[in-house]
């Protein structure tokens, strides 16, 4: 059994380090941020009222902008996401695996989110329903969720991979959903490649700490996604105001996403140092410092 497929029950006594300072990549995050919240947060949201109210645009006129727009960036992300994996060259593919056409699992949801979100929104485009139109994002928060909520109860049933899952292999042991989510955006968008996600896997399998802190983020990810999907489409549905449910449908996931990636981070630093405390405990003598990952 390779390294990868072993179960993760059989820990090494020492802690694998990760290749990865995000202090290092600020700036590059927000770069890639900015184009993503801009088309898919700010300009609905603000371009939508303004345009409204300051012209004689219809609804169907006015989405069909912001849809081009997002569409325009999201096939820029789908492009260099699969060329990223697609060429020869490729230093990104998930492991064990070398076929051109390999996409990891991240692509695969990513293709058919796509496909979901762009129906769902021409569906409220053609028949002008801001209703239709306030739901794309909640709709992939709740996606995301589930997909959390399954591998946990999965990993409580002890059940084992059902397909292919990036670098996992059908028939390996399952793993929290955020380390899938994960492995695959900073090895192929974050471009660490293969080295990420041959560390990621180490990582995960040398530490209990680490493993019981991805299940956590899964829980805690998946409840308060389903608190913001709740409160969204309760407004969307319940208020004879549509526009402001359209203006939460289109704000409060990025809000959410942005208050539970401070709360991650912080989150993350406290388990690196329970880390730290459990291993300088198991090794007094070595006198090694704390490590940034």
């Amino acid at each position: 059994m390779s390294d990868h497929h072993q179960d993760a029950s059989s820990p090494s006594s020492k802690i694998s380090r990760l290749p990865l300072d995000l202090r290092q990549h600020k700036l590059s995050i927000a770069l890639h941020s900015a184009p993503i919240v801009l088309t898919s947060c700010i300009l609905p949201i603000i371009g939508y009222f303004a345009l409204h109210y300051a012209t004689s645009l219809s609804l169907k006129i006015i989405m069909s902008i912001f849809l081009a727009l997002m569409g325009g960036v999201s096939l820029l992300a789908f492009y260099t996401r699969a060329w990223a994996l697609w060429r020869i060259d490729s230093d990104c593919r998930p492991l064990g695996l070398e076929n051109r056409w390999a996409f990891d699992y991240f692509f695969w949801n990513f293709v058919f989110n796509f496909c979901v979100l762009t129906a769902l929104i021409s569906s409220g485009i053609t028949t002008e329903n801001l209703q239709i139109v306030s739901l794309p994002l909640s709709i992939l928060v709740l996606w995301v969720s589930l997909q959390m909520v399954i591998a946990e109860v999965s990993l409580a049933l002890h059940a084992k991979v059902p397909f292919r899952m990036s670098s996992l292999q059908k028939g390996d042991v399952l793993r929290p959903g955020i380390y899938v989510i994960v492995e695959d955006v900073v090895a192929v968008d974050g471009k660490q490649g293969r080295a990420w996600r041959q560390a990621w896997n180490d990582r995960y399998l040398s530490s209990p700490v680490f493993r019981h802190f991805l299940s956590q983020m899964d829980r805690m990810w998946a409840a308060t996604g389903f608190s913001v999907v709740a409160i969204i489409w309760g407004v969307v549905f319940g208020l004879e105001n549509h526009e402001i449910g359209y203006a939460l449908g289109w704000a409060l996931p990025f809000a959410w996403g942005a208050g539970m990636g401070f709360i991650t981070t912080v989150l993350a630093k406290r388990m690196l140092r329970k880390e730290e405390t459990l291993e300088l405990d198991e090794c007094p003598t070595t006198g090694r410092g704390p490590s940034p990952a």
